[in-house]
């Protein structure tokens, strides 16, 4: 039985891996295949805005109010946007493309298909948790298809072998057009490739053919683009441009999102506790640039600094926070991250390179640091306020449009800062700014306080309370280094609503 498996993942790959991952799809969503209900997730905020986009399609119907996401996934679900599960059929072609991606990346390596295949399913498929982002409508499924072939393409071009500019270039273009924030993914790969040749002609007419990709890639997108919103920006673009990206405070944010959440966000984990081999997959990434050479040593140093780059902006990210990374499955923004993970934790093991276990202590040493709360004294700013929670669900708590102003001016909830309700207490938790001298908590905001764009927070919630409130707790960083309460079986430790006193 096993040489038979083996053999059919060497003569088929792409088949062998797809059919199981077919196999685990049907298993999962089972009946609701043709259920009139639908799978789970028909009634969830994000995948609700798919399938409208997608049934409007369906229908030629290009209002701009039934598009809210980037056109490019909901319009492959169109075809079968009258099934219960529309997006059934694109995933699983997103799947194969991020597999056959996958596999020319590993045969640089000298990783054979049957190591390959089980490489990729045990990163997309091993964890419960993780396949959901696979079987689940998201545009990262998609992109993290393209991200893959590109990887491939631009490898061939980096080996001096099938020279396709024009497809990398298209393939380029589309990463970004899924999803615009990873355009830096194809500026890094589209990089690397054109550097490799030695002729700066050769250069100059692959950047050429490379840009006639893109531009093909680009026009029937503009057009349709155009059609539906006109010459201006949507408003998915205003809103993820009203949220941003805070560079100023990112290894507090690495901490909490990477390492240990629970002092700032209690009961939720980071990465590294859900997926301590994301961490000997950045070791071998490491290890490779240092014991490869050629064209292998700059196709892995492409992936680090593709890796590197995509991971900073998304800890940036200023909606990327610790409580929705599994609670609202923001983890999946990652999702295309974990094969190369898996990966480089097999090639890590495989090489025997003493260099690796250096590397590895290295790594485990930087993840003992944590950045945890501590009372924040009077004039100093504070990085997460607390107040006296108000008589309401977590949800709507979480998810109002809540203003906290101090010295500086008014900062909005969710956009600027994060309130995340813990017993008897809101934690206002600053993203962008700290807060500065004397705060008041708006629960239910003026106009004339703060205003927010199209989709963002709750519109209708309203807070019951006396507004504006006063903090009843200030707290501000403290760098500790320690045992890697990430790595099992102890805990990390409480947040700052039970776990400290009032100060």
């Amino acid at each position: 039985m096993l040489h038979w498996i083996r053999r059919q993942f060497d003569a088929h790959p792409v088949r062998a891996v797809m059919v199981i991952f077919a196999a685990y799809t049907v298993f999962k969503i089972n009946l609701k295949f043709f259920a009139p209900a639908g799978p789970w997730w028909r009634g969830w905020h994000d995948q609700m805005q798919y399938l409208k986009s997608a049934k409007a399609f369906l229908h030629f119907d290009l209002s701009p109010d039934q598009h809210w996401y980037p056109l490019l996934y909901p319009l492959a679900g169109a075809p079968f946007a009258w099934a219960p599960t529309p997006f059934v059929p694109i995933n699983l072609l997103c799947y194969a493309g991020a597999f056959i991606g996958f596999h020319r990346i590993c045969a640089r390596f000298g990783v054979g298909s049957l190591a390959a295949g089980l490489l990729f399913l045990a990163a997309t498929i091993g964890d419960l948790r993780i396949s959901k982002f696979w079987l689940e409508p998201w545009t990262t499924t998609m992109s993290a298809a393209f991200i893959w072939l590109a990887f491939a393409e631009a490898a061939d071009m980096m080996f001096g072998e099938r020279r396709r500019p024009w497809r990398l270039g298209a393939l380029l273009m589309a990463i970004a057009l899924v999803r615009p924030a990873d355009v830096v993914v194809s500026a890094v790969i589209g990089g690397f490739a054109l550097w490799r040749p030695v002729l700066i002609e050769k250069r100059w007419g692959d950047l050429a053919r490379g840009l006639g990709g893109a531009g093909a890639a680009l026009l029937p997108y503009l057009l349709l683009y155009l059609a539906i919103y006109g010459p201006r920006l949507t408003e998915y673009t205003i809103l993820s441009g009203d949220y941003g990206f805070a560079f100023a405070d990112l290894g507090w944010k690495a901490s909490i999102l990477l390492v240990d959440p629970s002092p700032w966000f209690p009961g939720e984990t980071g990465l590294l506790r859900e997926l301590p081999w994301l961490l000997t997959g950045t070791a071998g990434l490491i290890l490779g640039v240092m014991r490869l050479q050629g064209p292998t040593r700059w196709l892995t140093l492409c992936m680090v600094l593709v890796a590197l780059i995509y991971t900073t902006m998304m800890l940036a990210y200023v909606d990327l926070v610790p409580s929705g990374m599994w609670r609202f499955f923001n983890a999946h923004y990652f999702k295309w991250l974990f094969p190369m993970a898996a990966l480089f934790t097999w090639l890590l093991v495989t090489w025997r390179d003493a260099r690796g276990i250096a590397v590895v202590v290295a790594l485990v040493l930087l993840a003992s640091f944590r950045i945890v709360p501590r009372p924040a004294e009077p004039r100093e700013p504070a990085k997460a306020i607390a107040f006296a929670a108000p008589q309401a669900p977590w949800q709507d708590i979480y998810f109002a449009r809540s203003a906290v102003v101090d010295a500086k001016g008014a900062q909005r909830s969710p956009a600027d800062y994060h309130q995340l309700p813990m017993g008897d207490r809101v934690m206002a938790i600053a993203f962008k700014r700290r807060f500065e001298g004397d705060t008041l908590w708006y629960g239910v905001t003026p106009a004339s306080v703060a205003t927010w764009p199209k989709g963002s927070g709750k519109a209708e919630v309203v807070l019951p309370g006396s507004w504006p409130q006063k903090p009843i707790a200030r707290y501000a960083t403290k760098l500790t280094f320690g045992y890697p309460c990430w790595a099992p079986p102890f805990p990390c430790g409480t947040g700052p609503g039970p776990g400290l006193p009032k100060n």
